[in-house]
């Protein structure tokens, strides 16, 4: 009799019999609860055993995906930050009937641009796996060595981004020639960072309502402070 035989360090639940498909759900439940467990209990709590045991996941099948949990935790901080994917309406027909070519997306103004950023990090720290994100910033710095390629993807890369697309603007003209790329970040991240952070949990659902308004004046104060003067009697 031939089969296929079970992970036996998997929970009796996720166990597959002979023939039974993967779990499509394996690699998003692990994923999940390395951000839990991060979130919680920081990197020195984090352990494939834990990892494994609220996934519902064998550790050998954890181990077949991701080397080890500095591996798991990077692809994990890389799901959280995903943006979701967003269905595309099919094109409209030419009047003849064929499919009309699709229109060019618009390119975003500055505005916008860091109005989408900061709406993006707030809803990172708000989120589910907010806690994570938080604890991210405490463990690089705790574990710099550690946290070395972490660090780059999750963060140093959304950063050196964002400063390029400043630095565009000034060179552009948008922005006046002395205007800080820098500078103009972290007050858009410190302000939403901190808006966050020191917010008491009774508050969070306020904050939640107002984001949108509190974004977009706290942006237009940045883009005015960096606009470019004119000079004095013109």
């Amino acid at each position: 009799m031939t089969g296929t035989a079970p992970d036996l360090d998997e929970p009796p639940e996720v166990r597959r019999g002979p023939g039974r498909p993967r779990d499509p759900d394996l690699e998003e439940r692990a994923l999940e609860a390395t951000l839990a467990v991060f979130g919680e209990k920081g990197w020195t709590g984090l352990t494939i055993e834990e990892v494994s045991s609220r996934a519902r996941v064998g550790k050998s099948s954890i181990y077949l995906r991701w080397k080890d949990k500095e591996t798991l935790l990077a692809a994990a901080l890389r799901h959280s930050q995903q943006e979701p994917e967003v269905d595309e309406a099919a094109p409209d027909e030419d009047t003849d009937g064929t499919p009309a070519e699709p229109a060019e997306p618009a390119e975003q103004t500055l505005r916008e641009y860091l109005v989408a950023h900061a709406t993006r990090r707030a809803n990172l720290y708000l989120g589910p796996h907010g806690l994570a994100m938080l604890r991210l910033y405490v463990e690089a710095r705790a574990h710099p060595d550690v946290f070395a390629e972490i660090r780059r993807e999750a963060i140093t890369e959304f950063v050196l981004e964002e400063r390029h697309r400043v630095a565009a603007a000034i060179r552009a003209g948008d922005l006046a020639a002395d205007a800080s790329p820098v500078l103009i970040l972290d007050a858009v991240e410190g302000a939403i960072f901190m808006h966050i952070l020191v917010t008491p949990p009774h508050l969070v659902d306020r904050v939640r309502r107002n984001l949108p308004d509190y974004i977009e004046t706290m942006v237009d104060n940045q883009l005015r402070a960096a606009s470019p003067v004119s000079p004095r009697g013109t």
